[in-house]
């Protein structure tokens, strides 16, 4: 059975309301027609089943036109400069996340997954973070946020318990897979 195409809203407003009632997340989408990595992301990446379903399981998705007067205030509110952006925001508006340029599925994929670990980590549930931010090693071990998720995997699994072997393991790991991300820098203190 083919899964039936993700409906992208163009009103903010709405995908407020539908998140709040669902209990999903924003997903924003800061387009312009003239942005090539944003006529991309639409071809090529956002219509991707498995983009699809991550979306439409944690998120509900709002695509806005940055050229349109409605979009104006969002833009300065999320401080929007260049297309295409993605802000994740929790069903009051407050953003979690955000990130910048096109991105092939993977790495669209492990954004995604790293936002949903972002928002669990707000709001302290160390359980939920640690299995996204897993799951973005594990599933997307080659993208740009996977060394990031790391690092958080082991700030969520140590806030959870205040046991600091947590984050020396976490630096062991890091130093073993991605040594010369800043984050293993980051976590070199924790190893001591």
């Amino acid at each position: 059975m083919m899964q039936e195409p993700l409906r992208w809203g163009g009103d903010a407003r709405k995908a407020m309301e539908e998140a709040k009632r669902a209990k999903k997340l924003m997903l924003l989408f800061f387009h312009s027609r003239q942005c090539s990595g944003c006529q991309a992301t639409i071809a090529k990446t956002l219509p991707d089943p498995n983009v699809s379903k991550l979306i439409d399981k944690e998120f509900v998705p709002a695509m806005l036109e940055t050229s349109e007067d409605a979009s104006q205030e969002l833009m300065k509110k999320y401080g929007v400069e260049w297309t295409p952006t993605f802000v994740v925001a929790d069903d009051s508006g407050n953003e979690i996340y955000k990130w910048v340029g096109y991105l092939p599925q993977p790495d669209f994929c492990a954004q995604l997954l790293f936002a949903e670990g972002r928002a669990a980590f707000k709001s302290k549930d160390w359980d939920r973070a640690d299995r996204c931010f897993n799951a973005v090693v594990d599933r997307f071990p080659d993208s740009d946020v996977a060394p990031e998720a790391l690092y958080y995997s082991g700030v969520a699994r140590y806030e959870k318990t205040n046991d600091a072997s947590n984050l020396a393991e976490t630096n062991r790991r890091l130093q073993a897979r991605y040594p010369d991300s800043s984050w293993a820098k980051r976590s070199s203190v924790w190893g001591k």
